[in-house]
């Protein structure tokens, strides 16, 4: 069975919860710990299980809900700072180290018929 996103996902609630269930954490602690086990997960899995052109948005996506998990320690004010922080990293990471994406609407031009030469053709 290979592994995906949801899947992890579930688990990382799951597991959360059965914390909460057991006395581990409280309720804030139950939604903070979510966060930071799904956003571990979207993290990991941006780089393990995600193909390569989706890789950005996942890692994006993986820092933004671990980084949410910090106002069960933090104010929200403060944890919200920090994500908007991690995310300019990202996207400076991106831009510096990314590679130029596909060109995905341009299109190869119509075979020209026997005996033209492109210079021949109407326009």
């Amino acid at each position: 069975m290979k592994p995906s996103w949801g899947v992890g996902s579930i688990v990382a609630i799951l597991l959360s919860i059965a914390a909460a269930l057991l006395g581990a954490v409280r309720a804030k602690g139950l939604l903070s710990l979510a966060l930071l086990l799904v956003g571990a997960w979207t993290l990991l899995s941006a780089f393990v299980i995600v193909d390569r052109e989706d890789r950005t948005f996942y890692a994006g996506w993986g820092i933004v809900l671990a980084g949410l998990a910090f106002s069960y320690v933090l104010p929200l004010r403060f944890a919200l700072g920090l994500v908007l922080i991690a995310l300019v990293v990202l996207i400076l990471a991106t831009v510096s180290f990314g590679r130029t994406p596909k060109m995905s609407a341009a299109a190869a031009p119509p075979p020209s018929a026997a005996g033209e030469t492109p210079a021949a053709t109407a326009i």
